[in-house]
């Protein structure tokens, strides 16, 4: 899947999608980064607000430090 941006989301998850961000130069398999974070987005956690409010998280510039071992370059 393209996209102009990281992203993450909830109607996303479990599908098993890699996501490219082209014009940015990278790639991050969407499943294992919201696995491999959780806490993040369970009550409490940095993105739980956007997670639980929105449905989403996402980052226009990047990528969050916390998804940079998750990151591949393209």
């Amino acid at each position: 899947m393209d996209r102009k941006y990281f992203y993450l989301s909830q109607s996303l998850y479990g599908k098993k999608l890699t996501i490219k961000i082209n014009n940015q130069g990278f790639c991050y398999n969407h499943d294992e980064i919201v696995d491999a974070n959780k806490e993040r987005f369970s009550e409490g956690g940095s993105a739980y607000r956007s997670w639980s409010i929105n449905g989403f998280y996402s980052k226009t510039n990047g990528y969050p430090g916390w998804a940079n071992g998750f990151i591949r370059k393209i």
